[in-house]
């Protein structure tokens, strides 16, 4: 923590915020393009390795940053860093991709995507209810941004009004249920929730209850939980690909970290009885997610429903109520962000070439860019179930945790869902590879290189986790351990 009181990697990307403006107004346009994509990606690269390095030796540490008794905490341990990497990762190829991509306002867009990001991880990093809503706030408000990027378009002024609405009443259910939970307890930090919340007679009180449930709604409307999940098919598709990729693979994930860390410590189930009901609510999304998304001709609104779905198989696997089952929910968060990245962004290449976003109309687009082809297949394969990729070891530790527990029979749900998500994606493989070239195109150029990077990046990470899983398993299970121990 150098000049502020924040984690390192956070002033980093608050520094380059400032600094990408800066270089937009001195060099122009073209340079406004690459100056704030090398800013941007320096200030990505430089977090990620600050953040793997505390990783890597286990930093542990809870810093004070106002004195009573108003106090802000800010921690770090394995848990937030863990996430920390994999919306730094995301973030960074994403950003790579977009100069390519994105056409214009390439200074709003990078600055956008630096708040975003410092959003997410002060969220990660917040020891207290206030500096979390803060930073989730700060998320909020460029994620909104971003969705109305293309704001000439009719779809994108659309889905960006829904998207505010929807999300801000999350936010105000969020705010008035840790309103509640501050006029019961007297408590700001969540270590001082948890100890208020999980003894004594306030468990049982009417308004603790109300509170919890408050909460839970403010954070199931984020992370697009069934029936909060009206604006993400929406969102998703109106927004620049590189966007979508950040949206599907990272931004809903926050409020899944945020589930993890009240639901398993500072709301236990034991306490709360939760369980059940996020557990029917997980399969009930991932049931929608996968049956609307069978339904799709847009294949980014086919990859949106498709993220209602995994956001289901994430908070099964949070629901079943053992350790594995919570491993398999953190893994699956990584893995899907890799792999929905992935496919966002290869559609992206197909679209920002094609013009359309319509699966007939890109018939035979894999056999004319066969990288993005190749890349788009690896991605779907994975979240198809494929063995020996990422997504497959997750889906399958989430299910080996259900049939552990007494909730056994609901597995069998996930499973019949899988097979069904397997069945949509191969049919956009068949779309892509099998069919003719429509408009009878015969040649076209393959995506830019930086674009091709992104997705090279992913797809290697999509193989190396699903050959070598034991170290993502391990660093999952490491990280969970510090849900409870943290405060």
């Amino acid at each position: 923590m150098w000049l502020l009181p924040l984690p390192d990697q956070i002033e980093v990307l608050l520094y380059a915020a400032f600094i990408v403006p800066i270089i937009g107004a001195a060099i122009g346009k073209e340079g406004a393009r690459v100056g704030g994509c090398v800013a941007s990606s320096v200030a990505f690269a430089a977090s990620f390795y600050i953040t793997f390095a505390q990783f890597s030796v286990g930093l542990t540490a809870s810093i004070s940053v106002a004195q009573p008794p108003d106090t802000s905490i800010i921690v770090l341990d394995r848990f937030s860093n863990f996430v920390s990497l994999v919306v730094l990762g995301i973030s960074l190829l994403a950003t790579i991709y977009a100069v390519s991509y994105v056409r214009e306002r390439h200074t709003e867009f990078y600055t956008l995507v630096l708040l975003l990001a410092m959003g997410m991880l002060g969220v990660f990093y917040a020891g207290d209810v206030i500096a979390f809503f803060v930073f989730w706030e700060v998320m909020s408000v460029a994620s909104y941004l971003l969705v109305a990027f293309n704001y000439r378009e009719w779809e994108a002024v659309e889905a960006s009004l829904k998207y505010l609405i929807m999300s801000s009443t999350g936010s105000a259910a969020l705010l008035f249920g840790i309103s509640l939970l501050y006029g019961l307890t007297g408590e700001l930090t969540f270590t001082g929730l948890r100890s208020a919340l999980t003894s004594g007679p306030i468990v049982s009180e009417t308004w603790t209850i109300i509170s919890v449930a408050l909460v839970l709604a403010g954070l199931g409307v984020n992370v697009a939980l069934a029936p909060f999940h009206f604006w993400l098919p929406d969102a998703h598709p109106a927004a620049p690909s590189p966007v979508s990729a950040l949206l599907s693979g990272v931004v809903i994930k926050t409020g899944v970290y945020a589930m993890l860390r009240l639901l398993l410590n500072i709301f236990p189930t034991e306490a709360y009885g939760w369980q059940l009901g996020v557990l029917l609510l997980s399969l009930v999304t991932m049931s929608v997610g996968n049956l609307m998304a069978a339904l799709q001709e847009d294949i980014k609104r086919l990859l949106a429903f498709s993220s209602i779905a995994n956001i289901g198989y994430i908070a099964f696997g949070m629901s079943i109520g053992n350790e594995l089952g919570a491993v398999g929910a953190l893994l699956h968060l990584l893995n899907h962000a890799v792999a929905k990245a992935l496919l966002f962004l290869a559609a992206g290449s197909f679209i920002h070439t094609f013009h359309t976003r319509n699966l007939d109309e890109l018939a035979g687009a894999g056999k004319l860019m066969p990288l993005s082809g190749v890349t788009y297949t690896v991605g779907a394969l994975s979240l198809a179930g494929m063995p020996g990729l990422n997504a497959f070891v997750s889906e399958y530790v989430i299910i080996a945790a259900a049939f552990q527990s007494p909730f056994w029979p609901f597995a069998i749900v996930m499973i019949v869902n899988v097979l069904i998500g397997a069945m949509y994606h191969m049919r956009v493989v068949q779309t892509l590879f099998l069919k003719s070239p429509s408009n009878g195109r015969t040649a076209v150029r393959e995506a830019a290189f930086p674009m091709l990077l992104a997705l090279i990046a992913l797809t290697a990470a999509a193989i190396i986790i699903g050959i070598l899983p034991a170290p993502f398993l391990g660093a999952a299970q490491e990280a969970i351990q510090f849900v409870r121990l943290r405060g």
